[in-house]
């Protein structure tokens, strides 16, 4: 039964997935158990939640920012300019912050959050973090100060009284999804062995490359595959490309194993669907903390990691054989996600219902 309370909540967070899913997961779930909810999120200009909120999650009302993050190293002259932006943006959110008049905020991440979190503070307007990383980000780690509370992913990340511990919260289908939706994507022979390969929300020339020639080898096993280049994997009659798929995490729910970079979402998605991963992390993180991410979920057991700039492909294939097949019957069902739980609980403003 769905709480009458009414509720207005901001929210930031994006770039990438990796801000933006978390943000989606929590959002989901106040829809899901709030009657009267109101929702305003502010979004980066050409990212990508600026692209998906407005099918992802309707009901929000998007603001987009025009707001660039800072240039390493941090004394690069160009940060002036970006300073100013973070001021200007400030202003303009604060304005509408001032009308929508919420209860809290809930920010989860990426240069795009600053400004509102400043202006969170500056209205006086309780706001949480959520890191995904092992390593807090520049953003956060700048509005931790002002923030009520900071839910964080990895125990590393506990640098003061204020963190929580609650895991990464990922997107969760609602309803029993069979290993038959994989023919949704040309996969019909369930009884074979599906990998899903990607290489994050920004999609890697790297990964396709190294994937290129494991298809020239194999052809045992199927693949869906989502690159920005589909024309290059045509004449493998077992790789299915797509550009972008929306419910990746469905696909997730029933395949075999994934390819992939380490981004922190990537990885809470793999231990909740209890998937093997090749882990290819990408050397661009901030301080490579998806090399933290991927060997952190090796020692579990749960993964290879492996460095796209000197491949093994001979261990990389290896790795991809012993990937265990689902049965042609298998079906996930839907199960409680304890990270989301653990932070709807932290949240004093939802306490009392």
């Amino acid at each position: 039964m769905k709480n009458d309370k009414n509720l207005k909540v901001i929210f930031s967070g994006g770039g990438t997935g990796g801000h933006y899913y978390p943000a989606l997961a929590i959002l989901k779930y106040l829809e899901k158990n709030y009657k009267n909810l109101e929702i305003v999120y502010f979004a980066t200009k050409g990212r990508i939640e600026e692209k998906n909120l407005r099918k992802d999650f309707p009901k929000a009302k998007m603001y987009t920012l025009d707001i660039k993050g800072l240039e390493r190293p941090i004394y690069n002259p160009k940060n002036m300019a970006r300073a100013f932006e973070v001021f200007k943006n400030t202003q303009k959110v604060r304005k509408i912050i001032k009308k929508f008049d919420p209860d809290f905020g809930f920010l989860t991440g990426g240069y795009v959050t600053v400004p509102v979190g400043l202006a969170l503070k500056k209205e006086n307007i309780p706001f949480y973090l959520h890191e995904q990383n092992s390593i807090m980000g520049i953003s956060n780690k700048f509005l931790s100060k002002y923030a009520k509370k900071v839910f964080v992913s990895f125990d590393d990340t506990l640098i003061n009284e204020k963190c929580i511990l609650s895991g990464n919260p990922v997107r969760t289908p609602d309803e029993i999804i069979q290993r038959k939706h994989l023919q949704e994507y040309g996969i019909n022979e369930l009884d074979k062995r599906c990998v899903l390969v990607f290489g994050g929300s920004l999609s890697s020339e790297e990964i396709d490359d190294i994937m290129y020639r494991v298809y020239l080898k194999d052809n045992s096993s199927n693949y869906i595959h989502i690159t920005k280049n589909p024309e290059k994997f045509k004449k493998f009659n077992n790789v299915f490309t797509f550009e972008y798929i929306n419910d990746l995490h469905k696909i997730m729910a029933v395949c075999d194993g994934v390819v992939c970079r380490a981004g922190a979402t990537t990885i809470a998605e793999i231990l909740y669907y209890d998937l093997q991963a090749a882990l290819i992390p990408w050397k661009g993180a901030a301080e490579n903390h998806q090399l933290k991410n991927a060997l952190s979920l090796q020692k579990l057991g749960k993964a290879e990691v492996f460095d796209d700039q000197n491949i093994d492909l001979t261990k990389l294939m290896g790795f991809i054989h012993k990937i265990k097949v689902k049965s042609p019957d298998y079906e996930y069902v839907p199960k409680p996600n304890q990270t989301i739980k653990i932070i709807i609980n932290n949240i004093d403003e939802l306490k009392a219902d």
